[in-house]
């Protein structure tokens, strides 16, 4: 995952229902709730295990289910720590409802692989995977590149495929050009596929025509769905669990810390309904897009292996957008 780690907060009209357990990570609280010294409380603990998208989806499921459960907030699986886990592994094994994200086993070198975690549960506990939620049709030139000791880039942490290809050929300025109405048909039907193929893969939920179905709204940026998505997949989550519920809109965006530009060529060439965005957001501010990419140009200057890496990552994205180098 990118450090776009999105953790949300109770509204302040109140309209999410307040939560036992929702505050901070803690792990001294984990440890009275797996312990069970908190005061007495057995109803069923809901845990929702995965990226920087599981906590809005046990927010939804918590909501959705109401007394009927209780679920602790832990933070996303790239957060936690050695000293952490013999205490998440407490909780699990009190756990009657797992929400969780494919994880490799070993993460990190910590064993918290989605069948690691599996293997601890009760054996009544009921499970329910849901995918990785990445979808790049709305913002076909961006890309998650990583590089071995090196962050994110500044401004976003994002990448744009036009700005990595102008790096890599060595030019001062990039052309932000929107892509052709057959490329960004093409980008739509490979992360298709792609999540597609991840989710046979793993046994998850179908988010697919969730994506679909939100049109615009499917997604603020590669990694972050839009509520609409959210609010799908935590009712799927719910019916898999053997627990069905209605799932609301808890009436406040979950996952827009950080918003991408949405070209309206890009939802013209999908004939999707949605609004168009011209600039970035990130953590309150606003950046143009022409900013951004001048930011992120001057520090591939300084970061080749971070080009080398997006050219290796993402070769056939950028043959299907013209930016082959």
């Amino acid at each position: 995952m990118t450090s776009t780690r999105e953790t949300p907060e109770t509204a302040p009209d109140g309209s999410v229902p307040a939560i036992e357990d929702n505050g901070l990570p803690d792990p001294e609280r984990w440890e009275q709730v797996a312990t069970r010294e908190a005061r007495p409380d057995d109803r069923p603990l809901l845990l929702v295990h995965g990226n920087c998208q599981a906590e809005s989806l046990r927010v939804l499921c918590q909501g959705a289910l109401g007394d009927q459960v209780r679920s602790v907030r832990v933070p996303p699986v790239f957060e936690l720590t050695a000293e952490q886990v013999d205490t998440f592994h407490a909780l699990v094994a009190r756990t009657s409802f797992l929400v969780t994200q494919p994880i490799v086993d070993d993460y990190r070198d910590l064993p918290l692989g989605t069948a690691q975690i599996e293997a601890l549960l009760p054996g009544s506990a009921h499970v329910a995977r849901v995918p990785v939620l990445r979808w790049s049709a709305l913002m076909p030139t961006h890309a998650i590149v990583r590089a071995a000791g090196v962050g994110d880039p500044p401004g976003v942490p994002y990448h744009d495929l036009r700005v990595l290809a102008a790096a890599a050929r060595g030019e001062r300025e990039a052309d932000l050009s929107e892509p052709s109405r057959s490329a960004v048909r093409e980008v739509h039907r490979i992360t298709r596929e792609q999540l597609a193929v991840r989710q046979e893969h793993h046994g998850t939920v179908d988010a697919l025509p969730l994506f679909e179905d939100a049109q615009g709204e499917g997604a603020w940026t590669i990694n972050h769905p839009g509520n609409p998505v959210l609010i799908g997949v935590a009712r799927l989550a719910l019916e898999r669990l053997g627990v069905p519920a209605a799932v609301t809109d808890p009436g406040r965006v979950l996952l827009a810390t950080t918003t991408a530009p949405l070209a309206a060529s890009t939802l013209d060439a999908l004939d999707y309904a949605g609004t168009p965005r011209e600039d970035w957001t990130h953590e309150g501010r606003t950046h143009s897009a022409a900013e951004i990419a001048a930011t992120q140009l001057a520090w591939y200057g300084e970061h080749p292996q971070v080009v080398e890496a997006g050219l290796r990552r993402h070769r056939d994205t950028l043959d299907v957008l013209g930016l082959a180098v």
